[in-house]
């Protein structure tokens, strides 16, 4: 009887763990979602989202362009 009894209990337990758990990813994906909605009406209500993002300008045409390898010294592999 003592084991019948046991094995209910640690069954509870773990149910309860999972049970945990789950309830716990729902909450925090009705919270991001519910953070989402906000910051979404935060930016209308200052007007935020009407403003236009300047495009960033780099050097990036330097660093994309492609390495000459043409004059590099040939690799000497040793035995």
């Amino acid at each position: 009887m003592l084991s019948v009894c046991s094995v209910v209990l640690f069954g509870a337990c773990s149910f309860a763990a999972v049970a945990a758990d789950s309830t716990h990813q729902q909450t925090s994906n009705s919270t991001e979602t519910l953070r989402v909605q906000v910051e979404k009406q935060r930016e209308q209500i200052s007007g935020v989202d009407q403003v236009a993002v300047p495009a960033a300008r780099t050097s990036s045409t330097v660093l994309d362009a492609p390495v000459d390898t043409g004059d590099a010294p040939a690799l000497v592999q040793k035995p």
